[in-house]
């Protein structure tokens, strides 16, 4: 009879199996990744740029190429490229971060060539239509209005703004006239300037046959065009202080706490990502443990690392009500220093091993995850090796050495606070 007080058996992973991909580079200076997998007769293909935030000239632009792209090309207006897309049962989708800009195809193999053209035009002859940029401004505005009710929000827009600069690409933040500033000819130039094929990333995944890779590049190998983006300005930060804002929103008090990082090519990086899950990066982590389970202070607290390709950052973030907000900082620094006083202890340290080492099991599951993960790889230049050698980083860290960096970033002096309050 099954003893339901006995939990399943956990297997050690020491290693982990990196599926073959297919990396190459045309002549014109385009990057591409094919990952070959799958049994189900369907295709993604990604379109990437080194065109986003850390590249811009004018603020938002690379939100509104990203976002226009799709909306008008050659004599097609937007209607008709959708419905085209339609027809063929594929869709496009359209983002863009603080380095990059995407463009996404998901077609079906047995209509990939007409999918794959009808890409390549409108990334090569988008129009960016007066109307439709107007439109942008419009929903992107209301979007704007929306999100600044959420005081989580208020508090994750000051808190980048504190870390990086208010004028900094990674640290401004977006307000309505930027929005109206924006014009078909800022818009049209951060394109021809940013969007070339040097710094251009294509990545094929699922059922991948030599008609398709043809099609690609009869397309994408055969353009040519040079990009001109300019160096990147390192941020600036100043570290230590507490921004105290009243809202007019909701009914919670917003928190967050943080400061500046690094990015994946820290040699930290790796020991830091296990402390950081330790800390706050899980569901059994040491601030939900202590702050919801035996406090009861809010009911959601995390902490997170976002790497750029150029910086990072660290943070804490909760909700909780305002009686609460003083004595739930003073817990997360108290967190803090156990762990830069104690060693963490063997049973938890392999229980988060296994989670992480289960997680990074997950990523590499199924062609669109691993298209997903060989992406990252690929836009930050790393290589299968360098993966294989920060899970076994990951996998043989001792507890010295988490406390070594808990001691070495968990500085509470060098904390940020952003507090966002109801009235």
């Amino acid at each position: 009879m099954l003893d339901r007080k006995v939990g399943p058996t956990i297997h050690k992973t020491d290693e982990l199996i990196f599926p073959a991909y297919e990396l190459y580079q045309w002549s014109n200076g385009t990057k591409v990744c094919e990952v070959n997998l799958g049994s189900q007769d369907i295709l993604k293909v990604e379109v990437i740029h080194v065109a986003g935030r850390s590249t811009e000239h004018h603020h938002l632009v690379s939100r509104a190429v990203s976002s226009l792209i799709k909306d008008g090309c050659k004599d097609k207006t937007s209607t008709m490229i959708a419905e085209e897309i339609d027809f063929y049962g594929s869709s496009i989708k359209t983002a863009s971060n603080m380095d990059f800009s995407y463009t996404t195809l998901y077609c079906l193999t047995k209509f990939s060539d007409k999918a794959i053209r009808q890409l390549y035009d409108i990334y090569t002859f988008p129009t960016f239509p007066e109307d439709e940029i107007e439109k942008f401004k419009q929903l992107n505005i209301q979007k704007l209005k929306e999100e600044l009710t959420k005081n989580e929000v208020l508090t994750y827009r000051q808190i980048t703004e504190e870390i990086f600069g208010k004028k900094h690409p990674y640290g401004y933040n977006s307000v309505e006239a930027d929005y109206k500033n924006l014009n078909r000819q800022i818009i049209s130039d951060h394109f021809d300037t940013k969007y070339g094929t040097d710094n251009r990333y294509i990545i094929i995944s699922g059922k991948i046959n030599d008609d398709i890779r043809k099609t690609i590049a009869e397309t994408f190998g055969q353009d040519n065009k040079l990009s001109k983006v300019g160096p990147y300005t390192p941020a600036r930060f100043t570290p230590g202080r507490r921004i105290s804002i009243t809202s007019k929103n909701e009914h919670q008090s917003a928190i967050k706490l943080g400061l500046k990082l690094f990015n994946r090519d820290h040699q930290d990086n790796a020991p830091f990502f296990v402390l950081n899950t330790i800390f706050g990066g899980y569901f059994g982590s040491r601030l939900m443990s202590s702050i919801r389970e035996d406090l009861g202070y809010t009911y959601d607290i995390y902490s997170s690392t976002d790497q750029m390709l150029h910086d990072g950052c660290f943070y804490v973030s909760t909700e909780a009500a305002p009686e609460y907000v003083e004595p739930l900082i003073k817990e997360v620094y108290h967190q803090m220093e156990m762990l830069k006083q104690d060693k963490v202890k063997p049973k938890e340290l392999n229980m988060v091993r296994n989670y992480l080492m289960g997680s990074f099991m997950n990523m590499l599951d199924g062609p669109m995850n691993v298209s997903s993960f060989v992406k990252t790889m690929l836009l930050t230049g790393r290589e299968p090796i360098d993966f294989l050698k920060f899970t076994a980083e990951v996998n043989e860290i001792k507890s010295d050495k988490l406390q070594e960096m808990a001691q070495k970033y968990f500085q509470l002096q060098d904390m940020i606070e952003v507090i966002v309050t109801p009235e």
